[in-house]
């Protein structure tokens, strides 16, 4: 496969793709998954503070601030459970010894220089991300070990955008794929799920804002990488906006209530000096989508959908043994999907830190839920942001 033809069409798919027999030159694709986790331990020989969740479910997704940990070493994630599903993930290769990230790079996808901005994914069976899109930029996967079903459905699918739990590179929604109490929220979609089986030795292109749910059906583990677009001009001053309304939002808001606002792994400061920060970043980016200028930043931006869509077919035909099109799910394949998940659905499920809070705590947690999904949902913030440049065009 030339990594040249390949990174066009990874810069211009409209569409999920699938890359088979991808085979980078990486030392991990050498080894088997229990050889990979031993040379992990050796090198780290402290346990893993992995985390998870019970294998059955609400009604609602299992955000992240759901999850409890627990210290394992790696080669434990090679021992099935039937109550909990474990996940190390979401976490920079730096993180990882050198022997277990040696020879990665994007270069067989004609990205030679993506190397360090990478990110690892590790999980036992059930381990799962609940639906959502991301904000910036295009992501390429690649499945080492196990396999991954992915769910894909179109940037206009109607599923219901949340902003709780807040996270600045991805917008979830309400639907629950991965315990559902019935097939009713996903009437409205049926027509337009896109779903493929990872396996190891596959990559994936997921293009900008397609929304996906992952979960993984036996221990795996796969790398993937955000690439920066031009266009991501327009989600950044998006983003900023819901930043500031959060920060307005939760001020004076105790930690034990915005816990079940924010996702674990985002910061959000609430200071006068963060929102001025804020406030400053986005009148920058206001700045240069009125005056058309590219960012000025560190981070690698690349040029997206510049091929005529005729010339990118020819690409794609081009490149046939090795690509395709993930395809769309049967309406009925997709029914008995949902309901082989509803079977994890427990009504009596109730997450162990809503013990811990008490019936005010919880009100108030309920009334700033609705009022950030109402004041940021994605169509409102986009018209904060059209009125913002035209008051100061």
């Amino acid at each position: 496969m030339d990594p040249a033809k390949l990174k066009h069409i990874i810069l211009n798919a409209r569409h999920p793709y699938v890359v088979r027999n991808a085979d980078p030159d990486w030392a991990c694709f050498r080894q088997s998954f229990a050889e990979w986790c031993e040379a992990f331990d050796l090198a780290h020989p402290d346990c893993v503070p992995f985390e998870g969740c019970p294998v059955k479910g609400g009604n609602h997704p299992q955000w992240e601030w759901e999850r409890t940990k627990v210290k394992m070493k790696m080669r434990d994630i090679c021992t099935p459970t039937d109550t909990r599903w474990n996940s190390f993930s979401y976490r920079n290769i730096a993180l990882l010894p050198e022997p277990c990230r040696r020879g990665i790079n994007f270069a067989c996808f004609g990205f030679p220089e993506v190397e360090q901005d990478v990110t690892f994914w590790i999980g036992s069976a059930q381990a799962h991300t609940p639906c959502h899109y991301d904000t910036y930029g295009c992501n390429v996967v690649v499945q080492v070990f196990g396999r991954k079903s992915w769910i894909l459905l179109p940037p206009d699918a109607k599923l219901t955008p949340v902003r709780v739990p807040f996270e600045e590179s991805s917008v979830y929604c309400e639907e629950n794929f991965y315990s559902p109490a019935s097939y009713g929220p996903f009437t409205a979609v049926e027509d337009k799920v896109y779903h493929v089986m990872l396996e190891p030795g596959m990559a994936l292109i997921v293009p900008p804002k397609w929304w996906h749910y992952v979960e993984t059906l036996e221990p795996a583990l796969n790398f993937n990488t955000w690439l920066g677009l031009e266009t991501d001009v327009d989600s950044l001053i998006s983003e900023c906006i819901t930043k500031l309304l959060l920060q307005d939002l939760c001020n004076d808001v105790p930690e034990k209530v915005t816990s079940r606002l924010i996702n674990p792994n985002e910061d959000l400061p609430t200071t006068e000096e963060s929102v001025s920060e804020s406030y400053q970043i986005l009148n920058y980016l206001l700045n240069q989508r009125r005056n058309n200028k590219r960012q000025s930043s560190n981070l690698r931006r690349y040029p997206c959908e510049y091929l005529p869509v005729e010339a990118f077919g020819q690409l794609v035909d081009e490149c046939k043994p090795f690509i395709k099109p993930v395809e769309l799910l049967d309406r009925c394949d997709f029914n008995n999907l949902i309901n082989r998940n509803r079977a994890r659905n427990d009504p009596s499920y109730k997450d162990k830190i809503s013990d811990e809070l008490t019936v005010d705590e919880l009100e108030r947690i309920a009334r700033l839920r609705k009022m950030v999904n109402v004041c940021c949902k994605p169509d409102v913030v986009k018209l904060i942001e059209r009125v913002l440049l035209d008051e100061t065009s």
